[in-house]
């Protein structure tokens, strides 16, 4: 009887040492949605701190220059916002004495006090061109259609503090140009899909022929190359989609067009309503096929801003098109 209530007692003692010995939780390590995430915050951030002390510390800037760095700034919060946030696992944080992070965890980096705008613009391109990878990458429709957004806003970001501080755009921070049509139409898309934009980008062709005829100058010569590049785009869709003049061809001979809207005002409801229209196609196609789209979608938001539209921290969704308040 004596050994049964030692071996217990025993038992007892070790299975409470087991219990105390119990290793604290650690964080999860991230898949690759979570990776893809992360990464964007992470660019999005360093944008937003740069540009807050390229404000505040880089000399002989003009008002434009630091309006411009502010609105960065701004844009860069409502991204890191949209984006989920910084994550944190809610785990208590590791004892002051240990150098070790919690497993899966990053080390946070130093939030810089200077900054110069060149600065700035690599962190925009670089954020931006990770951006546009993860758009690809992604299986999630709605973080790509997200993330097309925000490299446009990144995009238009940067070239606009390019010229208000006669800064150099850097070389990885390359122009959409052409006709970016993919020969073969990204997976995913249904024929509705593929008809709606190519009947968007017919009509948009033939509103800036209209406009144009009724313009001179430079104006005329900018609704010109707009027009021959949308006509151009509404063809290539056609052909990719196999209904280049057939019966499913959604193409008409005219279009309505406003005859009490501005030529820039119009240009700028055009080129918005196609950034729209293929952001929210980046949503509808599958992994590997987005990129077309996405450029697409960047390239429309540019054109738009180049006709004067104020510059947007989501541009391509509507549903955030609440102005932000202004910096500072």
């Amino acid at each position: 009887m004596v050994s049964i209530v030692t071996s217990l007692t025993l038992l007892t003692v070790a299975g409470c040492g087991l219990r105390l010995e119990t290793p604290p939780p650690t964080e999860p390590v991230p898949d690759a949605q979570e990776t893809l995430r992360r990464d964007a915050v992470d660019g999005a951030l360093l944008v937003g701190e740069l540009a807050v002390a390229a404000g505040a510390t880089s000399s002989g800037l003009d008002a434009t220059s630091l309006a411009t760095l502010a609105e960065a700034g701004t844009f860069a919060d409502l991204h890191v916002t949209q984006l989920g946030g910084v994550y944190d696992s809610g785990l208590p944080e590791p004892d002051g004495d240990t150098d070790e992070p919690p497993s899966g965890a990053t080390e946070q980096p130093t939030t810089p006090t200077t900054a110069t705008p060149a600065e700035v613009l690599d962190a925009l391109a670089a954020s931006s061109a990770s951006m546009r990878e993860g758009i690809d990458q992604t299986d999630d429709g709605p973080f790509a259609r997200l993330l097309t957004s925000i490299v446009s806003s990144q995009d238009a970001s940067a070239r606009q503090l390019a010229v208000s501080t006669g800064t150099p755009l850097p070389e990885s921070l390359a122009l959409p140009t052409g006709l970016l049509v993919p020969e073969t139409t990204p997976s995913g898309l249904t024929a509705t899909d593929l008809s709606t934009i190519i009947e968007a980008e017919d009509a948009a062709g033939y509103a800036f022929e209209v406009r144009a005829a009724l313009a001179d100058g430079d104006v005329r010569a900018a609704a010109l190359d707009r027009a021959v590049l949308h006509r151009a785009r509404a063809e290539a869709w056609a052909q990719a989609a196999g209904t280049a003049g057939g019966a499913q061809d959604p193409r008409r001979v005219a279009y309505s067009v406003p005859a009490d809207v501005p030529t820039a005002e119009l240009a700028v409801q055009l080129e918005s309503s196609l950034a729209e229209s293929y952001a929210a196609l980046t949503a509808e196609a599958g992994t590997g096929t987005r990129l077309p789209l996405a450029d697409l979608s960047t390239e429309a938001s540019l054109a738009a801003v180049a006709w004067g539209a104020p510059l947007a921290a989501f541009p391509g969704l509507p549903e955030q098109s609440t102005t932000p308040p202004a910096a500072g």
